[in-house]
């Protein structure tokens, strides 16, 4: 059960990701702006990188990760 709460917890975490951030920087990168595409693209990463920490977190607490624990 752990498991598949997981699961569901990145594929939120990452359509979030993706609908926020990912499709911010395509909208810089379409309209050519370098300055904003290079800070979303650092954003992107601080994101991806927050959450993949969270999950290690979780791995060794042997839980979900906070934000799965806050949505419930």
């Amino acid at each position: 059960m752990i498991q598949l709460d997981i699961e569901s917890w990145a594929l939120n975490r990452a359509h979030h990701i993706v609908l926020n951030e990912g499709l911010n920087l395509a909208k810089a990168a379409q309209d050519l702006d370098r300055q904003r595409s290079r800070s979303l693209v650092y954003e992107l990463r601080k994101v991806i990188a927050a959450a993949i920490l969270e999950a290690h977190a979780a791995s060794f607490a042997g839980g979900a990760p906070q934000s799965l624990k806050s949505d419930s």
